[in-house]
């Protein structure tokens, strides 16, 4: 549907007559209810909003929570519905101010001007305990002055059922200077959890400041949980220890020990203005409202309204009322002021509806000055509700901020309304030497210029301006809502934090804050706990760095250790590992490569060569041969290194296997020479020398008896030779009965020389001299045969 305009029905009951103020979900009109005659308020929820369920439960949840309670010191609700095209919420036409406004204005109160506020505040809030609620959102804010200086408390967009109220680390819902600590903690709530929040609207009304601060807003909200509020007296004078201890106890950090409900901190507040002898006091509208400025510039259509406008501003003797309007009157003009008959003359300060959604503000007369009788507030009033520490005495109250009430004189061209005919809706008319059409056509032209001035001056003073809500704690689509509802567009921004993933976690500008409505406000978004990211392939320190600062996490420090395969000063890993997830801002530690790490040079010694290259190159090493004589290894046999095993150096290291060339002396012994030669010189062995040893016999003459060096021995290569010794004496051979030809060579064939009586070859050897035992080689055998 279109958006709504003056003369629209609303259900076919509730006219709307004009905007009073629009955000970012909803805008308020001011109605007139045709069956009942009565103006209202209507905050009707933007189109495209309707089918949004998040919304619309929300909408819902405002009209039930504030359905269900009825008091004067709670805004009323009519009517809702969400049946047609519009979803709307009807509600009671709240005039005047913010409490809010009021501080702004006139600064911290005395303690009877504040206990006055209190009183009513606290007595709307019981009610909502008393229904089983938690309102969750106390705050100067939401704390309205009706034009009649009644106290009213609104915005029940937060509320919820005691049962129910489960606060959660995920989910901090309310405004962060007006938290309790189990609303940060996510303990359960209680309706002791808005007693602290009164406390703390109680603690700024008396000192202008809210008790904390901190560096962020999470900060900010957190530090209610470790620190106590201050006495009030602490931040201005003229406090007494009664109104202090009133506070201390409502606003100690745990709620066992504060009153229970608004109902007990009522008590209490009666209890101790009575101790004082407190006086009674008439809170005073806000001047300068927002809702006032607004409503100055609107002029209401000609209708029904006329019978509910009362309270018509008279103004000095040269202005005009017209419609809604106050002007000027040109020059020349003092005798032609006129009401034209039928015309409505209302009272601005019932032309606007005050929502937290929307921040508008309103005005009244100055209501009643602080005493001048109480001489413990000197006049040093700060100028807006939000006081820097101050060096030096203690500030106090300035009574001069309370200038006593003025109501301004009837103006003399007004008339008595006629008595008779028309019901009392007609005035008299005085006389004027002006056309009357001329004079109309000019006044509406002066009306429109004034205002057009009026909405200007608003727009570009206040009106344009909006205060940012309070979304710490909700997530996206909740904080969304509810920064739009304020008049503001939104962008998000995700951040890793140790909150929650799509919890709002902050805003910029920051909440609290005033911006232009309309302009972009950053939702700054948790994604959750970040986890360490991969090392990036370059692997150099400052990539890492980076990275890590991609997600909120630092280096702590650098860890050096040996690596195979990452190049010296690059990084080999993070701790915690990559993947790990970790608390935002926290530190990480880095593993910096120095290296390969040093090898030991195994022990190679007595392998064959083959298998030591494997051996040391399994171990990281470059291996380079050396053939050398070695005494201890045989040919072929590594027996060292160099550098020598059991020396560490770095990896990839060049090392020298030395493989021995030692050669062997083979066994010889009970070889022939001949034989024995032969196999020396395979071995690369040369015979140097030949002798016989005495101490040895053998078989043959030319029988090895021994060599030296000995079998066995490793000798290089380079001086490979043996002395060889041959048997000394050798077995004479037994040839009796044998051919004297057998007999001779069988004794030739050992070497020694013989001697026959008979050469004949066919006789036989009788005897043989000497016969058995041995003799040196080439002893002579004598033989005696016979036949032949």
């Amino acid at each position: 549907m279109a958006e709504l305009k003056a003369g629209d029905l609303l259900e076919n009951r509730y006219r709307i007559e004009a905007p009073i103020a629009k955000g970012g979900m909803s805008t308020v009109y001011r109605c007139l209810d045709v069956r009942l005659g009565r103006l209202v308020a209507a905050k009707v929820m933007h189109e495209h909003y309707v089918e949004d369920p998040v919304f619309r439960q929300r909408f819902q949840r405002e009209a039930r929570s504030m359905a269900q309670l009825s008091h004067p010191c709670l805004v009323g609700v009519y009517d809702f519905s969400a049946d047609g095209d519009e979803v709307f919420l009807v509600m009671e036409l709240i005039t005047g101010g913010t409490l809010r406004e009021l501080l702004a204005e006139r600064g911290p109160m005395p303690p009877h001007a504040a206990v006055a506020v209190m009183r009513q505040v606290l007595t709307g809030l019981a009610v909502a305990h008393d229904a089983g609620m938690i309102h969750r959102d106390l705050k100067p804010d939401n704390v309205l002055i009706h034009s009649d200086h009644s106290v009213k408390l609104a915005d029940f967009g937060l509320v919820r059922a005691a049962s129910a109220a489960q606060a959660t680390s995920a989910q901090i819902v309310g405004t962060v200077s007006y938290l309790s600590p189990e609303q940060v903690s996510g303990e359960e709530l209680t309706p002791a959890s808005d007693v602290y929040s009164a406390g703390i609207v109680l603690f700024e009304l008396l000192t202008g400041t809210t008790p904390f601060e901190g560096s962020s807003q999470i900060a900010h909200a957190y530090a209610r949980l470790d620190q106590d509020v201050p006495a009030p007296s602490s931040r201005i004078a003229g406090v007494p220890p009664l109104i202090d201890e009133l506070v201390g106890t409502a606003t100690t950090r745990y709620p066992e020990e504060r009153f229970a409900n608004a109902e007990e901190f009522l008590h209490a507040l009666e209890d101790v203005a009575a101790e004082l002898a407190l006086p009674a006091f008439k809170v005073p509208v806000p001047q300068n409202a927002a809702a006032h400025r607004a409503s100055e510039s609107m002029v209401a259509p000609i209708g029904p309204t006329d019978l509910l406008t009362t309270n018509i501003p008279r103004e000095q003797d040269a202005t005009e009322v017209f419609g809604t309007e106050v002007i000027d009157a040109p020059a020349g003009a003092e005798d032609a002021t006129e009401i034209v008959p039928g015309t409505p003359a209302h009272n601005p300060h019932e032309t606007q509806a005050l929502f937290p959604d929307f921040q508008e503000e309103s005005q009244d007369d100055p209501g009643e000055p602080w005493p001048e009788s109480e001489q413990a507030y000197r006049s040093t009033a700060p100028e807006t509700s939000v006081m820097p520490p101050v060096a030096g005495p203690t500030p106090a109250y300035s009574p001069a901020a309370y200038p006593p009430a003025h109501t301004p004189a009837p103006s003399p061209e007004y008339q008595q309304p006629a008595a008779q005919g028309n019901g009392g809706q007609d005035y008299i008319k005085p006389t004027s030497n002006r056309s009357g059409w001329k004079f109309a056509i000019w006044m509406i032209l002066v009306a429109l210029l004034t205002g057009a001035i009026a909405i200007g001056a608003w727009w570009f003073g206040s009106g344009r301006y909006g205060e940012i809500p309070q979304v710490l704690g909700l997530d996206q689509v909740e904080a969304t809502a509810m920064v739009q509802d304020a008049g503001f567009s939104t962008i998000v921004e995700q951040e890793y934090s140790n909150e929650p993933a799509d919890q709002v976690i902050g805003t910029r500008p920051e909440v609290g804050s005033k911006a232009v409505k309309g302009n972009n406000i950053t939702l700054l978004v948790s994604q959750g706990q970040p986890t360490v990211p991969n090392v990036p392939p370059s692997r150099t320190i400052d990539d890492v760095t980076a990275a890590l600062q991609q997600v909120t996490l630092s280096v702590a420090s650098q860890q050096q250790e040996y690596d195979n395969d990452v190049p010296v000063g690059q990084v080999i890993a993070t701790d915690p590992k990559a993947g790990t997830v970790v608390p935002a801002n926290s530190q990480v530690r880095l593993k910096i490569s120095k290296g390969p790490a040093p090898v030991k040079i195994p022990s190679v010694r007595g392998e064959s060569a083959e298998q030591a290259r494997k051996k040391l190159e399994s171990a990281g090493l470059k291996v380079t041969e050396s053939q050398e004589f070695s005494a201890d290894e045989e040919a072929g046999d590594a027996f060292a290194t160099e550098p020598p095993a059991g020396t560490a150096v770095p990896r990839d290291s060049s090392v020298t296997l030395k493989i021995s060339t030692a050669i062997k002396i083979p066994d010889v012994e009970g070889m022939s020479q001949q034989e024995a030669e032969r196999v020396l010189a395979e071995a690369g062995v040369i015979v140097s020398e030949v002798s016989r040893s005495d101490s040895y016999s053998g078989d043959r003459p030319d029988e090895v008896a021994r060599v030296w060096p000995s079998p066995g021995t490793l000798v290089d290569p380079a001086t490979a030779q043996v002395r060889m010794e041959l048997v000394g004496e050798v077995k004479i051979p037994n040839v009796l009965n044998k051919k004297l030809g057998d007999a001779i060579q069988i004794l030739e064939d050992a070497g020694f020389e013989v001697d026959a009586s008979s050469g004949n070859n066919a006789a036989r050897v009788y005897s043989q001299s000497p016969r058995g035992g041995s003799a040196p080689p080439g002893s002579t055998i004598t033989l005696k045969v016979i036949g032949g």
